[in-house]
């Protein structure tokens, strides 16, 4: 699958920044600061990388492993009874890998079926600084880390964010991918893990 023109400059500029760092100083005009970068995407990655409706997912930039290795766990929580149109729900993500030494996530709610399929469903609004927002094409908000929220605790992290669900009674569908990184500032010997919740309406 080729990526949009921004995914791609991106990545590779992560993957550039691999490149000159493992350049010794002297060769190629590399400088004495040549290793000196940060890990791609510590601030959050580009919008449009849940694995959902044809997204890519945050295996475009990190690599290490087969999606969904297994060894992990990532899941939702606060949705599991469904949703009240219009009524704002707490959410929590939780994601506990083995070796994750930092962490990052991407999350978007769209309706799962119908006349408005992939269209966004609803807004989300952060609670703290370990989440932000950012908006892809169309309606479509993207809920992911911050710097701030990039770093687990004893290989485990949880986000937490608010949902407003939307007024019409439609079945939603949050689609998350996370990645477990290995903590080297590089995009190598990462895990990324995908996980699709349906979410109907009515709930209590």
């Amino acid at each position: 699958m080729s990526l949009p023109g921004p995914a791609a400059a991106l990545c590779a500029a992560g993957l550039f920044a691999m490149a000159a760092a493992a350049v010794p100083a002297g060769d190629s005009g590399a400088g004495p600061h040549a290793a000196a970068h940060t890990p791609p995407h510590i601030e959050g990655p580009p919008p449009g990388h849940t694995g959902g409706f044809g997204e890519p997912t945050c295996a475009t930039c990190h690599f290490g492993a087969p999606l969904n290795e297994p060894g992990a766990t990532l899941e939702v929580v606060g949705l599991e009874g469904g949703y009240r149109p219009g009524q704002r729900h707490p959410v929590t993500v939780r994601f506990e890998s083995f070796d994750m030494l930092a962490a990052g996530f991407q999350g978007a709610f769209r309706f799962a079926d119908g006349d408005r399929r992939g269209a966004g469903a609803g807004g989300i609004r952060p609670l703290d600084d370990w989440v932000t927002v950012v908006r892809g094409e169309g309606s479509t908000e993207y809920v992911q880390h911050t710097r701030a929220g990039s770093a687990p605790t004893d290989g485990a992290i949880e986000w937490t964010f608010e949902w407003r669900a939307p007024e019409a009674e439609a079945p939603v569908v949050l689609h998350i991918a996370a990645n477990s990184g290995g903590g080297d500032d590089s995009p190598l010997d990462d895990l990324v893990y995908t996980l699709a919740v349906t979410i109907p309406a009515g709930g209590p």
